[in-house]
């Protein structure tokens, strides 16, 4: 029997069994390509967000482009998987805005058999980019 990535990831990003990390950042999975190994989401950061300006303070920013990029460097694992971040780097490069939808989104640059190398974006709804992080991963099977 083969391994269904589409309705696995669908089901584990998309039905509420997802760690209480991603709920706090607003996560929603908008789409993804396992076979591409991208993947996007919309972020809504809780007001618990703030920096002292009103906007986003930068863990926050950080977690938001974490997640994206972790999924997707799950989901060109085989099988059920999970890609725990080594290394990231973040750069902020405008103010990002607490309580509104944000788009994400993740892609693996490359995957090796010991590392998984993603990079990640965060862009407001009309597209102007706010952070991009580059990340390496270390494939992890669930299985």
């Amino acid at each position: 029997m083969s391994f269904d990535k589409q309705a696995y990831w669908e089901g584990v990003l998309g039905d509420g069994t997802r760690p209480p990390a991603t709920d706090f950042v607003g996560f929603d999975l908008i789409a993804f390509s396992a076979d591409e190994g991208w993947a996007e989401a919309a972020f809504c950061l809780p007001d618990e967000a703030k920096n002292p300006a009103g906007n986003a303070q930068g863990g926050f920013i950080t977690a938001a482009l974490d997640e994206i990029m972790s999924v997707a460097g799950s989901i060109v694992q085989d099988g059920p998987a999970m890609a725990p971040t080594l290394q990231m780097t973040v750069s902020f490069i405008r103010p990002v805005p607490v309580g509104t939808r944000l788009i994400g989104r993740g892609e693996v640059v490359r995957r090796g058999k010991a590392a998984i190398f993603t990079q990640g974006f965060l862009r407001a709804e009309d597209g102007t980019l706010l952070a991009q992080a580059t990340a390496s991963c270390i494939p992890r099977s669930l299985a």
